[in-house]
């Protein structure tokens, strides 16, 4: 039986999901279940829970963005959550 050479393909590299702090934060806030995500718009919405909240400050503090202080983290999620409202503006 002659078998032929398996074609390898290259490695590809994972990406990261974010590339920025705002994006950091955001997927942090995902993450944790301070904002979810308008199942007709896919606008994200605030949940308003307090709890979530202090869970994604707790995140911030642990698992930092690369090369960010615990402080700048902390604040990048706070101005990504005051640009996010609690109602979708396409659902009225």
């Amino acid at each position: 039986m002659i078998t032929t050479p398996q074609r390898k393909l290259p490695l590809q590299t994972t990406r990261r999901p974010y590339r920025t702090l705002q994006g950091w934060a955001l997927v942090t806030l995902i993450e944790q279940g301070v904002v979810t995500e308008c199942e007709q718009h896919g606008h994200y919405l605030d949940r308003a829970d307090p709890d979530a909240r202090n869970r994604a400050r707790e995140e911030a503090w642990r698992n930092q963005f690369p090369n960010a202080t615990p402080d700048a983290c902390t604040a990048a999620l706070e101005d990504v959550i005051r640009g996010i409202g609690d109602t979708c503006p396409d659902c009225g």
